[in-house]
């Protein structure tokens, strides 16, 4: 890899952990990409992180800026990916490398759709208990990023994120099967997400409600029978490993589904209960858990967004 530009976009909950050890490490190095909607907000000079300062150099499409990307981490909402890269040829050019880091599976086959040319990775973001207030921004576990790929070829590439990445100080995993991984994460969401957001549930609560551990537990199952109709093996190990994260987390955290129903901001229902109960649906597998988790947190959704 070049000393080009390292470039991220999306300063949220998965976004903001990675971007300040990025920037404190790789300084005027790392910058962050915006379309203009959000662009004057980064550039404002008021957003803190965990109490610091954090004003990186900010670029836009229409900014025809010369600088070259080396790789962009994609930390945007799923449902904001199309508004997000519609004007964004002018920034990324075929030999930047792609790394989403968002829950679910969309984004990935959304990149390599939209960017055929160019290496795209696969990765998510564990465990940051990001919370967002205005201008400020605090955590106090930035989560693990895991990253790796799909294709033999890509193999380098990912090794050098991974060493990009473990040199700032990112706590980071370089997978031998993302793809089992993103799987076993998008179960962790399926299961938690919808259920912490209908019932204000934080993990400290989770850990002394046996309600919660068993309505999680029948999602997790359901996920087993819809995994396999996609060639995936997901094992009753699997499912312990998502429990024991759950019950061990260290500090308080809100999934992002319930920090987003507490803002009134749209959820990502669509693309983690959703994505499974389509999957269901087209391969002929019962999963009416999921289905009704799916869709009272579809009715909250509507209700408070005034699309009802």
């Amino acid at each position: 890899m070049s000393n080009g530009y390292i470039g991220l976009i999306g300063l949220g909950a998965i976004g903001a952990p990675l971007a300040r050890i990025l920037y404190k490490y790789y300084g005027d190095r790392f910058i962050l990409v915006s379309d203009d909607e959000h662009a004057a907000r980064l550039k404002s000079g008021r957003i803190s992180i965990n109490g610091d300062l954090f004003c990186p150099k900010v670029i836009t499409p229409q900014d025809h800026a010369d600088e070259k990307l080396d790789v962009l981490f994609i930390c945007v909402k799923n449902y904001s990916l199309d508004s997000a890269f519609r004007d964004m040829d002018e920034l990324i050019s075929d030999d930047t490398l792609l790394m989403p880091l968002q829950n679910g599976l969309y984004s990935y086959d959304f990149l390599r759709e939209r960017f055929p040319a160019n290496v795209v990775l696969e990765g998510f973001a564990q465990g940051p208990n990001t919370r967002i207030y205005d201008y400020d921004i605090v955590y106090q576990n930035p989560g693990t990023y895991y990253l790796g790929k799909t294709h033999a070829d890509y193999r380098t590439y990912a090794v050098d994120i991974y060493e990009l990445l473990e040199k700032a100080g990112v706590p980071c995993v370089l997978s031998d099967d993302i793809r089992h991984a993103m799987w076993c994460k998008l179960m962790l969401n399926v299961a938690g997400n919808a259920l912490t957001a209908l019932t204000d549930l934080d993990y400290v609560m989770f850990r002394n409600s046996p309600e919660a551990q068993k309505v999680c537990r029948t999602i997790m199952q359901e996920f087993r029978f819809v995994a396999a109709t996609e060639d995936v093996l997901i094992t009753a190990a699997d499912i312990s490993d998502v429990m024991e994260y759950f019950m061990t987390y260290k500090e308080s955290k809100r999934t992002s589904m319930l920090e987003d129903v507490i803002n009134k901001r749209q959820t990502e229902n669509e693309y983690i209960a959703g994505y499974i109960k389509r999957l269901a649906e087209k391969n002929g597998v019962a999963a009416p858990f999921t289905d009704m988790l799916y869709s009272i947190m579809r009715i909250k959704e509507d209700v408070y967004l005034g699309r009802i």
